[in-house]
């Protein structure tokens, strides 16, 4: 059993993170750590969403005792030049103990622009989709996507996918390409 250690208690996260690894063949003990408090509220753009990622995977893998893995995972908006709305996407970063960083994306969809007016004034996309829609943490439950999907797709769905996205480099079959 390889104990991970996930730099949020956000329930999404942690079964994204659980399902991941399942999927990948590996049996993990996942330990779900508060992450950061100085971490930015609604990350924009790529730089600011990665380093999220990585900080929290940093963390979580040095307050948990003999975890093997830390892993952090981050919701952002990267603003894309000629539109009003962003793409919201989902990164997870993996660090071992070497402090070997791997990265893994989710599907990005577009942030309509009623909502991306709000966050460019420092709202919490969390905040304004739950007060749209009349349901308080939203985010916290299937999220935006899940919302706009009608539940086809929730926040787990990305949450595993970034995960399993970043585990690629770490499976047998491919450690030999991502060496060094």
């Amino acid at each position: 059993m390889i104990l991970v250690a996930l730099g949020s208690r956000n329930p999404n996260k942690v079964r994204g993170t659980e399902l991941a690894f399942r999927i990948a063949g590996l049996r993990a003990n996942v330990v779900s750590i508060e992450p950061p408090g100085d971490l930015s509220p609604e990350p924009i753009g790529l730089d600011e969403i990665i380093n999220g990622a990585i900080r929290r995977a940093r963390y979580a893998i040095g307050i948990v005792r003999n975890a093997e893995f830390g892993v952090g995972i981050e919701a952002g908006i990267i603003r894309v030049k000629g539109f009003e709305e962003g793409v919201d996407v989902t990164i997870a970063a993996i660090i071992d103990g070497s402090g070997k960083v791997t990265l893994g994306f989710s599907p990005g969809f577009m942030v309509p622009r009623k909502f991306m007016n709000e966050v460019v004034r420092g709202v919490e996309l969390n905040d304004v989709v739950s007060r749209y829609y009349g349901e308080p943490n939203i985010g916290r439950k299937y999220g935006l996507i899940g919302t706009l999907t009608r539940r086809f797709i929730d926040r787990i769905v990305l949450n595993t996918e970034a995960v399993y996205m970043a585990l690629i480099p770490r499976m047998p079959w491919n450690t030999e390409l991502f060496r060094g």
